[in-house]
């Protein structure tokens, strides 16, 4: 079998602590006030090009779910939260900015090897890595496996097979997004990718003959 889905990849609009260039994983911090401004670009994208998503998954974090009421409203209802697209949580270092740390020998280590250092209080990357591939075995390998074309998250509605790919909405974090290129993309590492608040990245994510891989379409 060799089936394919686009995944529509969303980082979250910018919130305060984006702004302040702080470390922002877990903490629940609400998108800034001129976020829905900075939004309307992407929201026109997904009009104009009139997308229809068969699947919407986002963070359970707030500024996750606040980006999917500006960008496609119409979605909401649709939404499936899940708290394995939540960012890495930085540990100690939540809400500390880059001249904050600068002088720590760990952290000049853990930004050029943040799959082998671990911050203080934070997340393994192992277990960071763990639960995003948690989240594509059992939210997106049934859609890539189902060869009838159900839709398995809203109760066996059909997928017109006329379509190339379903398309995925995913509202996330940027950390999410480039473990899930550097994971899947042949030749990306996790900082290959860097999006910015509110930019969208579509990898178009295939399976064949039992593996998973990815290529960047945009």
């Amino acid at each position: 079998m060799n089936s394919g889905l686009d995944l529509y990849l969303v980082r979250h609009g910018r919130t305060l602590w984006n702004m302040e260039k702080r470390y922002l994983g877990h903490t629940d911090v609400p998108l800034h006030r001129n976020a829905a401004a900075e939004l309307k670009a992407l929201q026109l994208k997904i009009k104009q090009e009139e997308l229809a998503f068969q699947y919407v998954y986002i963070s359970d974090l707030v500024r996750a779910m606040q980006s999917l009421q500006i960008i496609a409203p119409h979605l909401v209802s649709k939404a499936v939260r899940d708290h394995r697209i939540r960012e890495y949580h930085f540990g100690d270092w939540e809400g500390s900015t880059y001249d904050m740390l600068k002088d720590n020998p760990t952290y000049r280590s853990w930004i050029d090897h943040p799959e082998r250092i671990t911050p203080p209080g934070a997340e393994p990357f192992t277990a960071f890595e763990g639960r995003i591939s948690q989240f594509v075995e059992s939210r997106l390998l049934p859609i890539l496996e189902n060869k009838d074309g159900v839709d398995l998250s809203s109760g066996g509605t059909q997928i017109s097979m006329k379509m190339a790919y379903p398309k995925v909405l995913i509202i996330t974090h940027g950390g999410v997004i480039r473990q899930l290129v550097s994971a899947y993309v042949q030749d990306r590492d996790f900082n290959s990718a860097m999006p910015g608040p509110g930019e969208m990245q579509v990898l178009r994510l295939r399976l064949q003959a039992g593996q998973l891989s990815g290529e960047i379409l945009n």
